[in-house]
């Protein structure tokens, strides 16, 4: 972040209290922190409530680490006011909503510089698109991607404020649990392009059906402006849903997909347990993605890279090296037995993909499925567990091992068929106990979850022998 002052990232933004009037005016600041861990000596310290931790909380442990200023909700004015006698030396600025705050300081600051964005959503992908595209720009371009999944009110924030002048590109991921929340983030980042990588039922527990989870999505598209471009999956039952209306606002619409579009695989050579090779844009491709979901991903990638002028050896250069995330379809090896690391998250449609992916696979041993609860689905959730059980017979799963109420339930559809072994856990040091000491060198691990059911305890586990 480069120094701004405290009037330019706050414009528009509504000041209810400020501790210095003279300091507030004058001041900047170079560096803003939501979170006292990794604060440094002159932050500024936005003090946001949260489910689990209100930073309100910590505004004495930021004054004695010698923030510079805090930035605070006014409904917590009274024990605030403590601090502001104590901590003369610090700008108090008092605001009605921090969370918001954030963002607008984050949105203004952004607008300094002249960068080229793209903002990337769907239910399913988004991470892995994210990392293929940073690793193709990055052939060419200084390029600033969301770290990890950064996708929400607070982490796409923190992702602008690391803009700087050298930068080219932004690639920023956004993800949504809760109606509203595409538009707010796209209103934050106003990216001249957005790509939506699918349309499943993740989180549709918030939403009630998919036709609203895509309403919520296409909200990234209504907010590119006009001679932006739209990247859409052509393959994705939602895809008419997703372009109309585009043409008539002058946003153009370029296509991927697997089977279709203007860049899709013209050849898929072999499915391997760590790369898959296939045929894309005349270049043969040995990429880190897994399966026909990863292939797609791929395609949005270097349609995306064709679009920004990128050759195709660049797109194959960056296809094959993106930096892959722990919990997105890692793969490690240990004691002759491969495990796959998609323990980050999991709906009915990466579940699915993971699933068809490992059946494609040839393994000396036998395929095992660590299988925890996908969360957020609502009513819905028995329905979309019980109806995995045909994946997991399809693609050859040789043992389930189940961590859930719900995952239970796909495994309780299976217990009857005689083709696999079912095992159903609810104590995660059983099941890793009993996942060890059954697991035997030439064996594949799938292990996929929601990220609260906490499978990379189950990871690590098996990485540490």
């Amino acid at each position: 972040m480069v120094p701004s002052k405290y009037t330019e990232l706050l414009r528009g933004v509504r000041i209810n209290s400020v501790s210095s009037r003279a300091e507030y005016e004058l001041g900047a600041v170079s560096s803003i922190s939501t979170d006292t861990r990794s604060l440094k000596k002159g932050d500024l310290f936005v003090a946001i409530p949260g489910d689990r931790f209100d930073g309100h909380r910590f505004i004495r442990a930021a004054a004695e680490k010698g923030v510079k200023a805090v930035l605070f909700n006014t409904a917590q004015n009274a024990p605030v006011r403590m601090h502001v006698k104590k901590y003369p030396a610090v700008l108090f600025i008092g605001v009605g909503d921090t969370r918001k705050a954030f963002g607008s300081i984050a949105r203004n600051y952004s607008e300094r510089f002249s960068v080229s964005k793209i903002v990337i959503t769907g239910s399913a992908g988004k991470t892995m698109t994210r990392a293929l595209i940073q690793s193709v720009f990055s052939q060419r371009y200084k390029t600033l991607a969301s770290i990890e999944s950064y996708n929400n009110d607070i982490g796409v924030p923190k992702t602008l404020l690391c803009l700087d002048q050298n930068t080219d590109v932004l690639v920023q991921e956004i993800g949504t649990n809760h109606p509203g929340e595409i538009e707010y983030l796209a209103g934050l980042v106003r990216a001249q392009n957005a790509l939506i990588t699918n349309i499943g039922p993740a989180h549709v527990g918030f939403f009630g059906s998919e036709e609203a989870i895509a309403r919520e999505k296409k909200a990234a598209l209504w907010a590119i402006p006009s001679g932006g471009t739209a990247f859409l999956n052509a393959d994705d039952r939602f895809f008419d849903f997703l372009r109309d209306g585009l043409a008539n606002r002058k946003v153009s619409v370029k296509t991927f997909g697997l089977t279709c579009g203007d860049v899709h695989p013209e050849r898929v050579i072999e499915t391997g347990i760590d790369k898959t090779k296939f045929v894309l844009l005349g270049q043969t491709i040995a990429a880190p993605v897994l399966g026909s979901h990863g292939i797609v991903n791929a395609a949005a990638a270097a349609l995306v890279g064709l679009h920004f002028g990128l050759s195709a050896g660049e797109i194959r250069a960056g296809l094959e090296s993106p930096v892959m995330e722990r919990g997105r379809g890692s793969v490690f090896k240990k004691k002759g037995v491969t495990v796959i690391d998609e323990s980050y998250n999991a709906n009915p449609l990466s579940v699915s993909a993971a699933l068809e992916y490992v059946g494609k696979i040839s393994v000396a041993g036998r395929k095992a499925f660590v299988f925890g609860d996908m969360l957020e689905l609502g009513d819905e959730s028995e329905r979309y567990h019980r109806a995995l059980a045909e994946q997991v017979l399809k693609n050859g799963i040789d043992v389930l091992y189940t961590y859930g109420r719900f995952a239970g339930m796909t495994g309780e559809s299976l217990t009857t068929s005689g083709r696999l072994r079912v095992l159903r856990f609810e104590d995660m040091g059983e099941l890793i106990t009993e996942l060890k000491g059954d697991t035997s060198e030439g064996d594949l691990i799938l292990v996929k979850g929601s990220r609260a059911m906490r499978l990379d305890r189950v990871v690590q586990a098996l990485a540490g022998g």
